[in-house]
């Protein structure tokens, strides 16, 4: 996958994270190890509304997974117009949670799209990037950064290295910084940030792949 492309997919997935958890009931879409805690946490007070938030969000990631891993991963067909198309339903969620948060839909539904559809981003870039990198949490992206930093001393490498992972990181952060000043000066554009960047993204991916063909 290129570069870019990575980095805006992080960029996206950081916008959904602040969206979910500041304007749909402080529950993550995209970043499923702390949805997982924020579940743990609403099932031991007993606040019936966020334990549904949560494992709508859980069930819907897990969903979207299945279903972009089961087209990735297929073994017939163009393997570059596989992961665009999933990255395309993508965009059409996430414009979908957009046209919902106007027409003030049940937030249920709106974490569901939201969770599916950072489901279907994080099948594409196991796929594309390899285990050690996701555009969805950091955990796994910091340990590997880590483990390249002290195996190469350091040595940044333009596309590969560990310039990457500390690009996806700070993307990661923007996305979540930039949706979060959105909802605060222009609340109708915070759901918009993250179907931008998909779109973005997988049009630079898309181009980049044929450019080098």
């Amino acid at each position: 996958m290129a570069r870019l492309s990575m980095l805006g997919l992080a960029f996206a997935a950081g916008a959904a994270d602040a969206l979910s958890f500041l304007a749909l009931g402080e529950v993550f879409t995209a970043n499923m190890t702390g949805n997982v805690v924020l579940l743990g946490l609403a099932l031991g007070s007993g606040r019936t509304a966020h334990v549904v938030g949560s494992g709508v969000a859980f069930a819907g990631f897990c969903a979207g997974l299945a279903g972009g891993f089961a087209v990735v991963g297929r073994t017939a067909g163009d393997a570059l117009r596989r992961p665009i198309a999933v990255l395309v339903v993508e965009v059409v969620l996430l414009a979908g949670l957009a046209v919902g948060w106007l027409a003030q839909a049940p937030r249920v539904a709106l974490i569901a799209a939201s969770a599916v559809a950072m489901g279907l981003q994080s099948a594409v870039t196991r796929w594309a990037g390899g285990s050690g990198l996701s555009t969805t949490y950091v955990t796994g992206t910091v340990t590997g950064l880590a483990g390249q930093v002290v195996g190469s001393w350091g040595r940044w490498r333009a596309g590969g290295g560990v310039g990457r992972p500390v690009g996806v990181v700070l993307m990661l952060a923007a996305g979540a910084g930039v949706a979060a000043l959105a909802l605060r000066l222009y609340e109708p554009a915070a759901p918009l940030i993250a179907p931008v960047a998909v779109a973005v993204a997988a049009g630079g991916w898309g181009w980049s792949a044929r450019r080098s063909r």
